[in-house]
């Protein structure tokens, strides 16, 4: 692809852009899915049981369990009953609605850079979220990025630097040349180990930090 409008950086060229999803691309809510289970008789005391400090959760994020394991071993973990129908609501109530100022920036700066999506998410995630995508606008996730990586597919998941390496090394990017941008310090102190430029976005969606902070990328 040929750039036709790259930007500076910390005074260095970037010619391609990585983006999170979850809290970058779409807003997320864990307090929303603590509730949701909170009604159905589990009581969460915190959002961990969404991220890789919960081994079950890891192996589900890294696509090592099935949807129906995943709900199986979470039952028996936290001594509930859950159906599949009413567990999938819960679990997927976090996911809040696309943003079509983000979206619609994603297009333009694929325009003039090579634009991927690296995301830690699970499949039971993944099909609810595009599912809506496609329901408002038409497109399915992949549409807005040159690549989608997901960790359930790759198996393997964020901060593991081996995650970034893949994506760099499988399109032939330079990691000077890389912008990544995730609302995870972890994450971005891991791609920064590779030489990849970061922008580490802080305090949730509002104000579209998103937009504001790639602002200089588009004309």
């Amino acid at each position: 692809m040929t750039v036709n409008n790259n930007a500076t950086f910390d005074n260095l060229i970037i010619r391609n852009i990585i983006l999170d999803l979850g809290g970058v691309v779409l807003d997320i809510d864990y307090n929303l899915t603590l509730k949701a289970f909170e009604k159905h008789g589990l009581t969460l005391n915190d959002h961990s049981t969404f991220t890789g400090s919960n081994e079950l959760f890891n192996q589900f994020e890294c696509g090592l369990i099935k949807p129906d394991t995943f709900r199986q071993e979470f039952n028996q973990l936290y001594e509930v009953n859950f159906s599949t129908q009413e567990f999938d609501y819960a679990w997927n109530a976090l996911l809040l609605s696309w943003d079509s100022e983000r979206l619609n920036l994603i297009e333009q700066l694929k325009r003039n850079y090579r634009v991927y999506l690296l995301s830690n998410t699970n499949i039971i995630h993944f099909n609810h979220y595009n599912r809506l995508l496609v329901e408002e606008t038409g497109k399915e996730l992949k549409d807005y990025f040159h690549k989608v990586y997901l960790s359930f597919e790759m198996g393997i998941r964020k901060p593991q630097v081996e995650i970034f390496s893949r994506v760099l090394s499988e399109n032939g990017l330079t990691p000077s040349e890389t912008l990544f941008v995730d609302d995870s310090y972890e994450h971005v102190r891991a791609a920064q180990k590779l030489g990849i430029q970061t922008i580490h976005l802080e305090g949730g969606n509002r104000n579209q930090p998103l937009v504001r902070a790639l602002k200089g990328f588009v004309g």
